[in-house]
């Protein structure tokens, strides 16, 4: 099989998959497209991705505290 019909049937296998999660799960668009997104970090960093959550005492911006962060 060469490059071009091996990335075919990896795009048509990973359509199938998301449309099987689209339909037997209740998952949101966005949440397909999250994973999708840590998926190809992982790919393009070889999976060393860390993630680190800073837990500030400090509660004015409570939504800014909570962020996680990918450090490469």
């Amino acid at each position: 099989m060469n490059h071009n019909h091996q990335t075919d049937s990896f795009q048509f296998d990973l359509d199938t998959l998301i449309r099987r999660y689209q339909h037997e799960f209740d998952l949101n668009d966005q949440t397909i497209v999250g994973c999708l997104e840590f998926a190809k970090l992982t790919v393009l960093t070889d999976g060393d991705i860390l993630f680190s959550a800073d837990m500030l005492a400090d509660d004015e911006d409570e939504d800014e505290d909570d962020l996680i962060s990918p450090q490469f």
